[in-house]
This record gives structure tokens, C-alpha cells and sequence, in this order.
């Protein structure tokens, strides 16, 4: 159990008489949109009938909530800063209060209420919806508009700083440190019951390395018959801190090598994950652990890779096309400040797969293949990238890029002294391609 709750107990009234500050009519003319699909473990980790639980209702207006504290101004109690000690809490329910505070401090607030929950601790959080209420209006819906969307301006605090829809709320959520998010229904009639209300659910996790020790991931690498030293480093370091198998087959067919244990891996008892590697791959748990965290914040990605170079080329290890499969050659750069992107091919460098798609995805899972020339050149399919054609294009399967998740790529460098007696690097391909660099010529 977390530590005893150390709040000042407050005098709440039982009934106010005052408007709850986010607007609660109905739109006049349109369709109750159907309600949205919840999760239905949502909270099965979270002891609500527990008599220990603390639970919160944070900007609670006249909504007063049997079994939670309910906070709000008009009782003289403050939604933020909370005066909780900090893993004492057990839920929080934030009802149409998130979007009351600047844009600027979102991530703020959210830490600071995820700090306040125990380990394994539920966030809820009812926003409105503003690309719902965008479509509604665009498509000529009648309702209230301005209040869902600006505040009810009943009291100097009762108006709105900032707009959500469901991709920028759930990455405020995940940069917050919170997991297993989903959506979530309201069990009473408050605005969180609207169908312009966005609902989102997560929990903190249980402990630091969000269970990992215990997640049931298997290591697989498709090494050559020699490598370098610097991978075996990265992994024993990592996986041993993360209590991963990591399972290593040689020989001189890479594809064959990693096909076989990934099989070898999932035959394994408890087995959840995959997480393929490279030997050529520079990384550290951290990168491990924030891939899981990613696959729990997101239960409906299948698989997920790190940012990686391409070796010796200033690209990076992905593509992406177009709804009518066409090539993506440039993405914006703010693309890659989100936690997840979905993309068409990816690697396996440092990549986590979920066991349940892999175990029944069709073998053979990968197949090189010439051009039409017949010929290992330009438009050859290699093996890693007909695996992720068969994945997305073939059953469905989705793949996606962690772009803060960066690892390194190891390549081979050759270093000359110059005529000064400082140090020029060249890639070996460099070296194929342009010999001796001149500067270091006599």
C-alpha cells in the first residue's frame, strides 16, 4: 500500500447552488454520436471498493461524488496545486477541468497529478473533443459551440486555454509517464457524458521499469559468424538489467538466422513479446524500457522500432507511403516530436513485436527476391523489407517508428593521420569509393 494521505480534511456542502462551470446543455439538433469502445480491463489493477482507496474528484462544481474527495474552488480547495503527498492517491478523476489551465502548462499539471498517485494508479481525464465539435459545426449541427468550446464564463476561472483531440491528449498522457491508456465511459450524468467529451483513462505504472522484468520479452538476434564486440556489450548490459533472454543464432543466412529465433522464442512458456536486434545496433536499456512503455501506453500497436541511421547514408531506416501507395520522400520534422508515427517498412534493429501477431502470421515470414533483371541491384526486394509488405499490405498488421527512441547504428570508420598529424575519418565505403582521402596524402 502507498503511504498514508496526509490532506487537510474539507467541510463539503451537500448541495451547491451554483452552475457547474463547464456548459451541460446538449446539442439542440443533432445525433448522439455512439458511445466510444472501452477498454474492458480498464480498471482492474485499481482497488476501488477498498476502503483505504482515495480517490479524487478534481473540479467537481455541484457533481459531488459518493466515496471521493471532492475538489473544487467553490469549496476553497485547489484542483492544482494538490495537497496530497505525492504516490498517496489512488484515482483521479478530472472531468472537464484540463482544459481550463494555458496550453504552456498541460504537461505540467499532468505530472504533477500523475505524481500524486500510488504506483498502479488510475488518471482519468474528460476534455472536450475539439475536432468532434469542429465536424459537428462544419457539417451544420446546432448546439452550444462557444460554451463546449471556450468555457461557461460564469466565473473568472470558468473559461478554456487550450483545445484536445484524441492524438494530443493521448500524447500529453504518454509523455507523462502513464500506460495501458484507453478510453473510458462516465458512470454518472456530468459532461463527461456529452458526445462532444473526450475520455481518456491510464495508469501509472507499477513500478519503475513498468513490469518489464516480469512481461515475458524474448531477445533474438541473427548474427553473422562474426561481429563486432560493441552490440554483445549493449545487449548483456541491457538485458540482464531487464531480465531478457536474448536468444542468438549464427550463420551466414541473416533472414534465416533471425526467422528461426523468433520461432525458437515464441515456443517459449509466457512469452508476450520479440524484441529483434541487430548486431550492429548501439543501445541501452533505457531504449528497451521505453519500447515496452510505448506498447502499453498504445495496446493497439502490433509492433514497434527505435530510430535508426541507415549505415554510411544520411537517411534513416523507415519508409513511409501515401493512402494510394505512393513513396513519401520528405516528412515534416514535427512528425517526429510525437511518441509514435506509423510507417510502412521499418527494421530489426531494436524492435518489440507483440507475440499474439507474430503467432499467426503466416511463414514463410521472409522471402528475398531479384528485380526483374533477375538481378541483385536496384529493385531487389530484400528479406527484412518483404516481411514488413506481408505484415501491413497481406494481414493488416501495423507497424510503427518511436521517434524519441533513438539508437545507434555501428559502422566501421578508418581513421588517417593528415599532414598536421590530426585525425581524418572515412567510412569503408567512403574508402572503396575515393581511396586514401588527400589531405592525408605525403
Amino acid at each position: 500500500m502507498g503511504r498514508e494521505v496526509k490532506t487537510r480534511k474539507k467541510t463539503v456542502p451537500k448541495k451547491a447552488t451554483t452552475r457547474k462551470t463547464t456548459p451541460k446543455k446538449k446539442p439542440a439538433s443533432r445525433k448522439r454520436a455512439p458511445k466510444p469502445k472501452v477498454e474492458s480491463a480498464v480498471e482492474k489493477d485499481v482497488l476501488l471498493s477498498s476502503e483505504e482507496c482515495v480517490r479524487l474528484n478534481l473540479g467537481s462544481g455541484d457533481i459531488l461524488l459518493e466515496g471521493y474527495d471532492n475538489i473544487d474552488l467553490k469549496f476553497g480547495t485547489e484542483v492544482y496545486p494538490l495537497n496530497y503527498e505525492d504516490e498517496s492517491v489512488d484515482e483521479i478523476r478530472a472531468s472537464h477541468v484540463l482544459e481550463h489551465f494555458p496550453y504552456e502548462r498541460i504537461q505540467e499539471i499532468l505530472a504533477h497529478w500523475v505524481a500524486k498517485l500510488k504506483p498502479g494508479g488510475v488518471l482519468k481525464i474528460a476534455v472536450p473533443d475539439f475536432k468532434k465539435l469542429a465536424e459537428d459545426y462544419l457539417a451544420g449541427m446546432g448546439g452550444n459551440f462557444q460554451g463546449f468550446i471556450m468555457g461557461g464564463h460564469q466565473t473568472p476561472e470558468d473559461c478554456h486555454q487550450v483545445v484536445f483531440d484524441g492524438e494530443t491528449l493521448l500524447e500529453a498522457l504518454v509523455d507523462s509517464g502513464l500506460v495501458r491508456i484507453a478510453k473510458w465511459e462516465s458512470d454518472i450524468t456530468d459532461t463527461a457524458t456529452s458526445p462532444w467529451s473526450l475520455n481518456l483513462v491510464g495508469y501509472k505504472p507499477a513500478s519503475a521499469d513498468c513490469g518489464i522484468r516480469e512481461a515475458g520479452i524474448q531477445g533474438v538476434l541473427g548474427a553473422p559468424r562474426f561481429g563486432p564486440v560493441l552490440h554483445m556489450r549493449c545487449a548483456f548490459q541491457a538485458f540482464q538489467r531487464l531480465n531478457i533472454p536474448y536468444c542468438i543464432i549464427q550463420g551466414c543466412f541473416w533472414s534465416h538466422n533471425l526467422c528461426n529465433g523468433i520461432q525458437n522464442a515464441l515456443e517459449e512458456p509466457g512469452t508476450e513479446y520479440i524484441l529483434t536486434c541487430d548486431y550492429d545496433s548501439v543501445f541501452d536499456a533505457n531504449a528497451v524500457l521505453e519500447l515496452y512503455r510505448l506498447l502499453q501506453a498504445y495496446p493497439e500497436i502490433d509492433a514497434i522500432c527505435a530510430l535508426q541511421g541507415k549505415r554510411d547514408l544520411e537517411n534513416i531506416l523507415i519508409s513511409m507511403r501515401t493512402e494510394d501507395d505512393k513513396p513519401i520522400t520528405e516528412v515534416p520534422s514535427q512528425m517526429f516530436m510525437n511518441n509514435t508515427l506509423e510507417i510502412t517498412t521499418g527494421h530489426f534493429g531494436l524492435t518489440l513485436i507483440r507475440a499474439s501477431a507474430l503467432r499467426d502470421f503466416p511463414k514463410p515470414w521472409m522471402n528475398d527476391a531479384p528485380n526483374a533483371d533477375g538481378e541483385w541491384k536496384e529493385g531487389k526486394l530484400d528479406a527484412d523489407i518483404s516481411f514488413w509488405k506481408k505484415w501491413r499490405e497481406e494481414h493488416g498488421k501495423n507497424l510503427y517508428l518511436a521517434p524519441k527512441v533513438v539508437i545507434g547504428h555501428h559502422v566501421e570508420v578508418v581513421m588517417w593521420p593528415d599532414r598536421k598529424m590530426k585525425m581524418t575519418y572515412q567510412t569503408v565505403n567512403e574508402y572503396y569509393t575515393d581511396g586514401q582521402p588527400s589531405a592525408v596524402a605525403r
